[in-house]
């Protein structure tokens, strides 16, 4: 439990340095660019927290490509990466199926299809789920996991990351406008983004996806020892999700509504069923495709 409230600490104190810090960045950034303050305020949080690790790692002794998740032979690792994103896709193209056949989610009016735009999209949505993909898996599933695991094994790693991983997703979701940004947007923006959880019922069905996901994500990483599975899976969510999230909006629905949440208009109760499928086939299939994801 020492590398948990190691990690957990430093998240802690990445949020509160960021706040401290996010005004003067976002008036830096507006010098370059106009950039949403959230959006600054998490990348600031999101560096802080990359620049803590470092420490972090060494002080832990976390320091080869193995223990950060790497294991597999390069080849071999891009090749497991490519083929679980591709799985990743085909099962999150399922749930989406879903959103958009019950019309919980509808085309966004002002979405032109044409072939340039459909293009740019998926590449849009690939660069960020693997960009994303690799960041939240190196961490959470590489050197979190990794320390934990060498303290109390690979199933506390798994459940103690899973939790934390949903409740980061709650920050910097919360919108500021610019006209009111001021030096204490910050702190602002760290109470609004967490304050849900005084009424936990209010995001419940988006902290169970969210945690659906970590589980199942550091299911693959306790079976086969590396992050390979686990980036490509992840990766291949995040594509469908930027895509929908670009082209589709929230469509109040009566007969479907309780699937969907208020937090993103994407997550939601809908996940579980598809969540706990997917878990339980990788479990049951696991003698088939550990083999070639697994650190030897």
């Amino acid at each position: 439990m020492r590398a948990f409230f190691w990690f957990f600490g430093l998240v802690l104190a990445a949020l509160f340095v960021g706040a401290l810090i996010a005004f003067p960045a976002y008036q830096l950034a507006a010098t370059f660019s106009h950039f949403a303050f959230h959006r600054v305020a998490g990348r600031i949080a999101m560096l802080i927290l990359a620049l803590e690790l470092v420490w972090l790692c060494r002080h832990l002794n976390i320091r080869t490509r193995s223990d950060f998740g790497f294991g597999l032979p390069r080849r071999q690792f891009i090749q497991q990466v490519l083929v679980w994103l591709a799985i990743g896709i085909t099962t999150a193209s399922a749930g989406a199926a879903f959103l958009l056949i019950s019309r919980l989610r509808v085309i966004d009016a002002s979405f032109v299809f044409s072939g340039i735009n459909c293009t740019r999209l998926l590449l849009v949505g690939i660069g960020s789920g693997l960009t994303v993909a690799l960041i939240e898996e190196t961490v959470m599933r590489g050197a979190m996991h990794t320390a934990i695991e060498r303290e109390s094994g690979p199933w506390a790693a798994a459940l103690l990351t899973a939790p934390l991983f949903a409740l980061m997703h709650l920050f910097a979701k919360v919108k500021i406008p610019s006209q009111d940004v001021h030096w204490g947007s910050g702190f602002d923006l760290l109470i609004r983004s967490f304050a849900p959880l005084h009424h936990p019922l209010l995001v419940l069905d988006s902290l169970l996806s969210w945690l659906i996901v970590g589980l199942i994500l550091s299911l693959t990483r306790a079976l086969t020892g590396n992050i390979a599975v686990a980036m490509g899976l992840h990766a291949g969510w995040v594509v469908i999700l930027r895509v929908l999230a670009d082209s589709t909006v929230a469509n109040d629905s009566p007969s479907y509504s309780f699937w969907i949440g208020s937090f993103d208009g994407l997550l939601g109760y809908w996940l579980l069923p598809w969540g706990a499928l997917i878990g339980f086939a990788l479990w049951i299939t696991r003698a088939h495709w550990t083999d070639y994801a697994s650190t030897q």
